[in-house]
């Protein structure tokens, strides 16, 4: 069967090969962020948390420092995405709004995000079928989510986070570092990959390539935020407090849990609303949320323990990257539907029967959550809608599942779903 050569035989930065499965799933991606951007019926729900960004980029561009003259609660390497849109818009004419900025913004991001796919697939030795597929699964990313998609910056960190997982397959891990690093600062999850890479490190060329690996994923994020710890040391101490003192936010797993306790037993829930979101409180809450602080921090180290003990080929390093953020968005204690952003161009990386069944997972997923977000969450937030809590709570339960099948151990070859496609010619 015709497979996409290795990186070495690379007459250009992807095989000819690729090009055509990259257009389609650009083309797809154009399709579907065109679809939610121009339909009416969407046009009340791609506001989101656009309405923040305007405003902080216009502080920004009027020469205010963010986290000294205003909070924030982002990291500082999400400044950026924030303040893109004012310039385009002024270079265009100031042409339209902000809001339709921020979404070509999105768009060139998507694209992107697809073209690090495709970088990753080639390394992988992905055959032109895989390929098709899972470029075009991406790019229906904003169709899958619907406005969440396109309300939220997320497509920045999911591409520094793609691009570190290509960066892997590519046997690169020291770029690794410095990209997760750099997804670090935009949004942190991408943080679960830096291990990956100082294991490939110390596997390849020693303890002391680890050290150097870390060294530079620590001058990264320092670089991007040590200039704000400076200037404004209090707003940025802020920031992470409020961060790591969310409380359990009603669509994480713990809070399913209660939801499903209110419903079947009556146990009195208090929603309020802090921090961003609709979250529960309470002691029970309270430890729940604990719990899932430490479960977020167990679940990726036992991912990088079993991908330690593996050969570590190409494939078990993609499947471990997407385990680990998988990982990281299954016990949050804070899951907010623009996460799922973050796995659409993770999971169709992963090749074989185990891939094929992880990204029938993530479609039913990312589908589910799109049926009360964002158009009924306001029914579900007040964790009193029967059918919408249940649809939560089995929505959540999946994606443990889909860290099962991400995470279980396998002796079969991960290729081996390549073996009974037909080749493209």
């Amino acid at each position: 069967m015709p497979r996409i050569r290795s990186s070495s035989r690379l007459s250009s930065f992807l095989p000819a090969e690729l090009r055509r499965p990259l257009l389609a799933g650009a083309g797809v991606f154009v399709a579907a962020w065109s679809f939610v951007s121009f339909l009416p019926a969407y046009g009340d729900w791609l506001f989101g948390d656009v309405r923040f960004y305007d405003n902080w980029a216009n502080m920004m561009s009027n020469h205010l420092v963010p986290y000294r003259d205003f909070n924030l609660e982002y990291p500082p390497g999400a400044l950026p995405m924030f303040l893109v849109p004012v310039y385009l818009r002024k270079l265009a004419g100031y042409y339209s709004t902000y809001y339709f900025w921020f979404r070509i913004e999105l768009l060139v991001v998507g694209l992107l995000v697809l073209l690090a796919m495709a970088y990753a697939l080639a390394h992988l030795g992905a055959s032109r079928r895989r390929a098709y597929a899972a470029l075009c699964f991406a790019g229906t990313g904003p169709v899958l989510l619907g406005p969440d998609a396109l309300a939220r910056f997320d497509y920045w960190p999911a591409l520094l986070a793609v691009a570190a997982v290509a960066a892997l397959v590519a046997r690169r891990p020291m770029l690794a570092c410095g990209l997760a690093a750099a997804g670090t600062a935009a949004k942190v999850y991408p943080a679960v990959l830096i291990p990956l890479a100082l294991i490939e490190l110390w596997r390849r060329h020693g303890r002391r390539a680890a050290a150097k690996g870390l060294s530079l994923a620590l001058a990264v994020v320092g670089a991007i935020t040590v200039p704000f710890v400076i200037v404004a040391p209090h707003g940025l101490s802020w920031a992470l407090h409020r961060q790591l003192n969310r409380p359990l936010q009603v669509e994480s797993l713990g809070a399913v849990f209660f939801g499903a306790a209110h419903q079947i037993a009556g146990v009195h829930l208090h929603v309020v609303e802090s921090a961003g979101s609709d979250n529960l409180v309470g002691s029970g809450p309270h430890l729940a949320g604990t719990l899932s602080s430490v479960l977020t921090l167990l679940a990726p180290l036992a991912v990088y323990a079993l991908y330690a003990r593996s050969e570590g080929t190409r494939e078990e390093l993609a499947t471990a990257s997407v385990a680990a953020v998988t990982a990281y968005v299954a016990f949050s204690k804070v899951f907010s539907p623009q996460y799922l952003v973050w796995l659409i161009p993770l999971v169709p990386l992963v090749g074989g029967r185990r891939g094929l069944r992880a990204s029938a997972l993530l479609f039913v997923i990312v589908g589910m959550t799109q049926i009360w977000s964002p158009y009924r969450y306001g029914d579900y937030h007040t964790m009193h809608t029967a059918w919408l809590i249940w649809l939560a709570f089995a929505r959540d339960l999946l994606v443990l599942v889909l860290l099962a099948v991400l995470a279980w151990p396998s002796g079969r070859n991960a290729n081996e779903l390549d073996s009974v496609r037909p080749a493209v010619v």
